[in-house]
């Protein structure tokens, strides 16, 4: 039943149903549909260091491990500390980013303008959150994989300087970062419940970065190298890391 054959048998109420949901699906997109969304968090991966050695945990000076995140936690689990202290830790340790809304996402489109004024373009934030595109390609990969056409998964995670809006068209990052830590690589993937169990795909990337970087977007690959086909994409307000910063990246995508 559509609006047309409701306005036929004068069913004034289903007629009503099918706009308020035709207006739904506009403004907030059909539920059935592909979704992702990405997490980011900004660690001070120096001070973290430093709370983890005030618990007594001995780790390897070297410069190789000495700012490297991974390491460190993996280290400070091994020896003794918990989940949830080192949650805190982390807490302690994690950078303000600027968490931009869509009014942020129209006037960066149209205007190319990074604008961080709370509350107008979103917040400041530890953890900020945001909606991606799933690309036309991305569904794509996905159908391929589903009746084996493809058997190569999406496992790598990049980030890039880019600040074009993200497109369905978009096969590739705007400008993808290759130095200074931000480079890309595989994550840490695996399945978590959003609506029913195990309908979303996540990845988690973790980079530590080793000069300045104004990150603006990110992106799924199934390369963990180079190339590739691109899942997804989302462009997102600048957040400028330094060298020994850490920056976490949780990528999901629902089939909800």
């Amino acid at each position: 039943m559509d609006l047309k054959h409701a306005k036929k048998m004068n069913w004034n109420w289903l007629e009503k149903l099918l706009r308020r949901k035709k207006m739904k699906n506009r403004f907030f997109g059909d539920s059935n549909k592909t979704k992702g969304w990405t997490e980011k968090r900004l660690i001070d991966t120096a001070k973290f260091r430093k709370l983890v050695l005030l618990y007594g945990v001995i780790l390897n000076h070297d410069a190789a491990y000495k700012y490297n995140f991974t390491y460190i936690y993996r280290k400070a689990s091994e020896q003794g500390l918990s989940k949830e202290l080192l949650a805190n830790l982390i807490d302690m340790s994690a950078k303000k980013m600027f968490a931009s809304n869509r009014l942020w996402a129209f006037v960066n489109k149209y205007f190319h303008k990074d604008l961080k004024i709370p509350f107008l373009f979103g917040i400041w934030t530890t953890k900020a959150w945001k909606q991606n595109l799933v690309t036309t390609r991305g569904k794509q990969v996905v159908a391929d994989q589903l009746n084996g056409v493809s058997s190569t998964a999406v496992t790598a995670i990049a980030i890039g300087t880019g600040t074009n809006a993200a497109a369905a068209g978009d096969t590739a990052l705007q400008t993808e970062s290759t130095t200074n830590g931000g480079s890309r690589g595989a994550a840490t993937t695996s399945h978590v419940t959003t609506t029913t169990t195990n309908d979303t795909a996540q990845w988690v990337k973790t980079f530590t970065f080793t000069g300045s970087i104004a990150v603006t977007e990110e992106g799924l690959f199934d390369n963990n190298a180079s190339g590739g086909n691109m899942l997804a994409r989302q462009v997102f307000s600048a957040v400028n890391v330094v060298n020994t910063d850490t920056l976490q990246i949780t990528h999901k995508v629902s089939f909800a």
